[in-house]
Formats: structure tokens, C-alpha cells, sequence
């Protein structure tokens, strides 16, 4: 199907040339706007043997339990 055929078709719909089609009025559907829900994004679970790390600035850190002690604190004190 081309673009220029829905274009024909409602041409000829506000001519009323299409055959048992009866144009009417455009109606308008009432909206409501809600106030936005502010959702605060919960941290995922962890699964066994993950440690995870949150910072202030909102940074995770996630490492397992066989992490090198010396490499994460090089890390941590970067991001901080």
C-alpha cells in the first residue's frame, strides 16, 4: 500500500465520494494530567558472593568476595 493512497482515500472521504461512508465531526477525548510519580530506583538484588558498594555521589561498586583488597581500595579512593 502507498502513502498517496491513504492521501487519495481521505481526500475523497471529505468529499464525500466514498461509498457508504459517512463523514462526521471530529471528536475530541477528555484528558486528565496526573501529577508525575517520583519513583526512587531500588538497587538489584545481589547474588551470593557479590558485595555491592554504593557511594554518596550514587556510584555502585559490585565485586565479588575474591576481589583484591589492595585494587579495590585504589578504586574506592578515586571515585571518591
Amino acid at each position: 500500500m502507498s502513502s498517496s493512497l491513504i492521501y487519495t482515500w481521505r481526500k475523497q472521504l471529505r468529499e464525500g465520494k466514498l461509498a457508504g461512508v459517512v463523514a462526521s465531526l471530529p471528536v475530541f477525548a477528555e484528558v486528565q494530567v496526573a501529577e508525575p510519580v517520583v519513583r526512587t530506583p531500588q538497587p538489584a538484588p545481589c547474588p551470593p558472593g557479590f558485595i555491592q558498594i554504593e557511594l554518596p555521589g550514587g556510584v555502585r561498586v559490585s565485586v565479588d568476595v575474591a576481589v583484591d583488597a589492595g585494587a579495590l581500595a585504589r578504586v574506592l579512593s578515586v571515585l571518591r
